[in-house]
C-alpha cells in the first residue's frame, strides 16, 4: 500500500462569505478554513497572497471597493488554490428607476423582472437557484433606464455570467446611448476555449456627463464558436446587475 507524503497533499482552499457582494456603506467578510489547522491568509488590493500577507483571525469590515485575494498555508502541506470575490461599494443609488428590457427575459430565468437589474444584489454561479439572473437567448438585449434626477457617470458596469457548459457565454459587444446618441461602446475580448466559467462586471466607458436616461444595448456572439458542442446555435446571456459610477 502506497500512501501520500505531506509534500503531494494540496489544502483545500479557504471558503468566503461575504454579506453582500454590492453594498452602500460597508460589507462584512468571513473566512472558513478549508482544511483544520490551515492558516487563512488574505490581500485586500488584489495584489498575490503570499505567506508574508495578512493572517485571518477574525471577520474583516470593508468600506470602499475591494478585490479580496484568499489562501491557505500550512507548514507540512502545499498551498491551496486562490479565492477570490471582488465586492463593490455602489456609487449610485438606481433601485428607484424606472427600467424597460426588450425582449423579456425568457421564462425559465426571468427572476424578479426588470428590476433584478437594478436591485443592488449579486448573482452566484448557480444560476438555477435563486432569483438574481436574467437570461436571454436574443441577439440583442435592449436595457432602457430612466432616473429621477440626471446622475453624472463616467463609466457602466454590466454583471454577467459565462459559463459555456450551460451555453452561456458573454457577448460580442455592449453599446450605450443617452438621447439616442452613442456614448460609449465596449467590443468584447474574443476568447478561447479553456476558461469556460467566471462572473464578474464589464466596465464600459462612456462621454463624461449628466443624463438622466440610457439606454444599453447587449449584442449577442452571432453564434457559438465552433469548437463547442453548440456550436452554430445562438448562445445564452445572463445579466444579474446594472451599476453606475
Amino acid at each position: 500500500m502506497e500512501f501520500l507524503k505531506a509534500e503531494e497533499i494540496q489544502l483545500a482552499p479557504p471558503m468566503i462569505s461575504v454579506d453582500s457582494l454590492l453594498f452602500n456603506e460597508t460589507a462584512h467578510i468571513k473566512l472558513f478554513r478549508g482544511s483544520d489547522e490551515a492558516d487563512i491568509r488574505f490581500t485586500l488590493d488584489g495584489s498575490d497572497v503570499t505567506s508574508n500577507s495578512t493572517s485571518y483571525t477574525a471577520p474583516v469590515t470593508v468600506s470602499a471597493t475591494t478585490h479580496l485575494k484568499v489562501k491557505a498555508f500550512h507548514p507540512d502541506f502545499n498551498t491551496s488554490e486562490i479565492e477570490e470575490r471582488t465586492i463593490i461599494k455602489m456609487a449610485n443609488d438606481i433601485s428607484g428607476s424606472t427600467i424597460s428590457i426588450q425582449p423579456e427575459a425568457h421564462e425559465s430565468y426571468k427572476a424578479a423582472g426588470p428590476n433584478t437589474l437594478i436591485d443592488g444584489r449579486k448573482g452566484e454561479f448557480n444560476f438555477r437557484s435563486g432569483d438574481r439572473w436574467l437570461g436571454f437567448q436574443t441577439n440583442e438585449t435592449v436595457v432602457n433606464l430612466e432616473f429621477s434626477e440626471a446622475i453624472s457617470m463616467e463609466k457602466i458596469l454590466v454583471g454577467m455570467l459565462q459559463d459555456h457548459g450551460s451555453w452561456i457565454f458573454l457577448p460580442d459587444a455592449i453599446e450605450i446611448k443617452a438621447s439616442n446618441k452613442s456614448i460609449g461602446r465596449l467590443k468584447l475580448k474574443p476568447f478561447k476555449n479553456g476558461d469556460s466559467k467566471k462572473m464578474g462586471f464589464t466596465e464600459i466607458p462612456v462621454e463624461k456627463g449628466e443624463y438622466d436616461e440610457i439606454t444599453i444595448t447587449i449584442h449577442a456572439l452571432n453564434e457559438i464558436p465552433e469548437w463547442h458542442p453548440g456550436n452554430g446555435t445562438l448562445p445564452w446571456t445572463f445579466v444579474d446587475e446594472i451599476l453606475i459610477e
